[in-house]
């Protein structure tokens, strides 16, 4: 998803912090609305382009200028507004691709024009990254909860640490989907689970990766934090997608500083235009 529209261009030939604020808050406004008057976010001209516009805007704001405009009382209202319309577009997105993917005469060909692989390459990159430097031993199982119907990133990092990936969902038929997509591109051994991550038993592996819109809200994802806490193995590894800044209102942003149950390894924020940040932490020691 990305954005950029001359209703979303900054005047720069005033006080610049204070109209681009004033210009972004507006922009972000006008393009909740749109998005919500859609007759539908499955993807299509119109609404891929909005989604772009909301994302290229989104991606266009200086940090210096993103404080003043987290400050404004609106955006909590309209950034809540936009997380759930992007977390519905995005389902709509990745259900559609991933049944153009599994039912291709060449299935892998079909992927590459898929038009946001780059991001999730470049995403999964990262995250393998962060992972090497805190698995100590070797990695011998991963769950990857909120897999989706379009389980790249999981099936990325099955490939990079050759490690069996189970994938977790509460929406069957998003997991039919998935499993469709990993076995048509030659993953015919990923596990299917059923569960919901406020409740799944995640006991038996090294690592568990938390898919971004796992709890939208900031009183849900700390609540599926603190399952995941007790859920998990001791002293095993969480992998969680979170956001900053401006970023938050296309993905929810994790509360670090809640996370008092894991003892919290590293935060890497993304310098390119990949979206999501990553918080790696490990479970207490159960002693």
């Amino acid at each position: 998803m990305s954005l950029t529209t001359n209703s979303s261009r900054i005047d720069t030939t005033t006080d610049r912090r204070a109209v681009r604020a004033d210009t972004v808050i507006t922009a972000l406004h006008t393009l909740s609305r749109e998005l919500d008057a859609a007759p539908s976010l499955e993807p299509g001209p119109a609404v891929d382009e909005l989604f772009d516009r909301l994302v290229r805007l989104v991606l266009a704001v200086p940090d210096a200028c993103v404080a003043e405009i987290m400050r404004d009382p609106a955006i909590a209202v309209i950034g809540a507004r936009l997380r759930e319309l992007c977390a519905r577009g995005e389902t709509a997105l990745e259900t559609a691709w991933a049944a153009r993917i599994a039912t291709a005469a060449t299935p892998r060909a079909e992927l590459e024009q898929f038009p946001y692989l780059d991001n999730y390459r470049r995403l999964s990159r990262m995250e393998v990254g962060v992972l090497a430097s805190a698995a100590t031993t070797r990695v011998r199982s991963v769950a990857f909860v909120g897999a989706g119907p379009l389980p790249l990133s999981a099936l990325f990092i099955a490939g990079e640490l050759n490690v069996p990936v189970d994938l977790i969902d509460r929406d069957p038929l998003a997991l039919d989907a998935a499993g469709a997509v990993a076995h048509t591109l030659g993953y015919p051994d990923l596990r299917l689970v059923e569960a919901d991550a406020a409740n799944a038993d995640l006991s038996r592996y090294d690592i568990v990766v938390l898919a971004a819109l796992v709890g939208t809200g900031p009183g849900e994802k700390q609540r599926i934090l603190a399952h995941l806490a007790s859920a998990m193995a001791p002293r095993s590894i969480l992998l969680a997608r979170s956001a900053r800044g401006l970023r938050t209102v296309l993905y929810p942003a994790i509360d670090v500083d809640a996370m008092t149950a894991y003892d919290v390894l590293s935060v890497v924020h993304p310098v390119n235009d990949v979206i999501n940040s990553v918080v790696l932490a490990r479970t207490s020691s159960g002693q």
